[in-house]
């Protein structure tokens, strides 16, 4: 660990802001990457079989967000180079980035060492604390000690341990409140539509919850009527997780059309065009416009973390996340500042890129099948609607959607999920999805029973290519065509606010990596999380197989539970290594090219 801190100290007394080490060159970035890769290597070989799953993407994530600055100090220097102007804020802001990774990750192994010698465990070890996956699945495994068939028997001869059962009732209703405060974070962002019916369950599991740790206090009754009732009891709570789990899958998938949407209506060159042209006013809503959108993506990729099907693309995913929380508190105060438009052109063309790499990321992780099955409920439900009354900007929305089918099957991985007439259709579902494109630019001129002709056309295309979309191997039950089952409505007759829960609040945000101050800002009535060992639920969840098949199953591509975990704890380590390697040849590369530009004067 020692000789770890000493090439710590080494890289950042090179970075040196402000100091006299500081030039800000190609030559000095290049002296810099060269001190990093000495540093990347050590932290390589530092890594050990005991190290920690979460270290170890926590450990990829910071090297991966220097990779990014250096590239984009790069593209700093070059800008300074043509346009022979100084740009100090974009030095600061990804300096202050890079200093931040590396102090991160230095404490990141020095606790893994600790924990290794101590076997203490820190209550919020990982990027994004206990995930809404991890809770509910040992939510789904506690209960399953009072639902279980063979336990029958047992409880009707021998005597019920209250004092085990009260223990274990106040564990799920600690693991409940805390399922409840994400759920409640993912609703704060979720369209109108489905917030309400997320209330509803919510409110729904609270009941249900509460009624279950009634019926585990000290009873006076038989011991035999008391397990009957807990039993029923915990199969009410367990229903009602189910249908909590399958809303919030569906909702997803819709706020993943809604998202990648608003990012091209709400863009960041827009923004700085209404900030120059238009009142305050107008432009502060489409800046809340733009941090809602974050906002969502954000929630997006932590429940896409959770089924990234290797370490790479998780680290992809995080990666985004932790640039947009960084530019969230940055890229906004640029454009609205008086200087140079040099920096914000450089954080709008960092934020471009990682959108980028965000989306083509979720492409990879969310199931094709389910995907297309999604916007066939959207394009349905917009197609009714526009029958009623005739609205342009819908149409051109749910066109632009359409694209994004596009987007998803121009992946090589997800073509291959394609059978041999699906390419056929693909083609024919592209050609019409243009044409309808191109209506709509003319709609003034052309009929709007012919507008809509299209646009069925792309919904009878949509529905053949979704049939010949090859199935998930261990996917048990086809997707319903319609998202809204009747238990959903039912509750949502009696839903409230989401802001109303007496007793329980959204879980307040959670740093990806850096801790910017709105991060700070957005805790709950200064309210902290409920401290709870998260190894404990982890272990748990290991071995928790879900009683039924939820939309996430299909909605992402999620192999076998335990066979995927018992690969994952094979080789954890070896994956870590290749992905650290990969970055290193990234940071070999990128010194290479600087070796080729000889430095500059400014």
């Amino acid at each position: 660990m020692h000789l770890l801190k000493e090439k710590l100290q080494l890289c950042l007394r090179i970075l040196g802001y402000g100091g006299h080490t500081y030039i800000g060159d190609i030559s000095w970035l290049n002296d810099f990457c060269a001190e990093f890769l000495v540093f990347s290597n050590t932290v390589q070989n530092y890594i050990s079989n005991q190290t920690e799953q979460d270290s170890l993407e926590i450990i990829c994530l910071c090297l991966t967000q220097v990779i990014i600055c250096i590239r984009h100090l790069e593209y700093t220097i070059q800008t300074e180079s043509t346009s022979g102007q100084r740009i100090q804020a974009s030095h600061h802001h990804f300096i202050d980035r890079i200093t931040v990774c590396l102090k991160r990750l230095c404490a990141t192994l020095e606790h893994s060492k600790t924990t290794k010698c101590t076997k203490e465990v820190e209550p919020e070890s990982s990027t994004e604390g206990v995930s809404f996956v991890t809770l509910l699945d040992s939510l789904l495994d506690s209960l399953s000690e009072f639902t279980r068939p063979d336990q029958d028997a047992s409880h009707s001869t021998q005597l019920v341990d209250t004092q085990q059962d009260m223990v274990l009732s106040k564990q799920i209703k600690l693991q409940v409140d805390l399922l409840l405060g994400q759920a409640l974070s993912f609703a704060n962002v979720a369209l109108p539509q489905d917030k309400k019916a997320l209330s509803a369950l919510c409110q729904k599991v609270m009941r249900d919850c509460s009624a279950f740790q009634e019926e585990c206090q000290p009873n006076s009754g038989s011991i035999g009527s008391n397990y009957s009732n807990q039993k029923l009891r915990a199969m009410t709570l367990d229903h009602a997780l189910h249908q909590l789990d399958e809303h919030i899958s569906e909702t997803l998938l819709r706020l993943v059309f809604t998202c990648f949407l608003d990012f091209q209506k709400i863009s960041v060159d827009k923004i700085r065009n209404v900030l120059r042209t238009e009142l305050d006013s107008t432009a502060d809503e489409y800046i809340a416009d733009f941090d809602v959108n974050l906002d969502r993506a954000t929630q997006i990729g932590i429940f896409a973390i959770a089924f990234a099907p290797s370490l790479k693309i998780r680290t992809t995913v995080r990666s985004c996340l932790a640039s947009f929380e960084y530019l969230d508190t940055s890229l906004i105060p640029s454009l609205q500042s008086n200087t140079s438009d040099l920096h914000s052109e450089l954080l709008e063309q960092h934020f471009k890129e990682e959108l980028s790499k965000f989306k083509t990321a979720l492409h990879e992780i969310i199931d094709s099948r389910t995907f297309v099955s999604c916007y066939l409920q959207i394009l349905t439900a917009g197609i009714i609607a526009a029958e009623k009354q005739f609205d342009k900007v819908q149409l051109e929305d749910l066109a632009q959607m359409g694209f994004f089918i596009l987007e998803h099957f121009q992946l090589g991985v997800n073509q291959e999920n394609l059978l041999e007439l699906g390419q056929e259709c693909f083609q024919n579902f592209i050609r019409i999805l243009r044409e309808c494109k191109a209506i709509l630019m003319c709609a003034s001129q052309v009929q709007p029973d012919r507008i809509m002709k299209r646009f069925k056309i792309l919904r009878t295309i949509l529905r053949k290519l979704h049939s010949t979309i090859a199935a998930d191997q261990n996917e048990h039950a086809m997707i319903q065509e319609h998202i809204e089952n009747c238990m959903v409505e039912e509750t949502t007759s009696n839903c409230t606010d989401v802001d109303n829960f007496t007793g329980l609040s959204a879980s307040p945000a959670r740093s990806i990596l850096y801790e910017t101050h709105r991060n700070r800002n957005k805790t709950i009535n200064g309210k902290s999380v409920a401290n709870i060992n998260t190894q404990e639920l982890k272990i748990k969840a290991i071995g928790c197989l879900r009683r039924k098949q939820s939309l996430r199953t299909t909605m992402f591509k999620r192999q076998n539970v335990v066979g995927s975990i018992k690969l994952q704890n094979t080789f954890n380590i070896q994956s870590a290594s290749l992905e650290i390697s990969g970055i290193l040849d990234q940071l070999t590369s990128l010194t290479e090219s600087f070796a080729h530009n000889p430095p500059k004067k400014l």
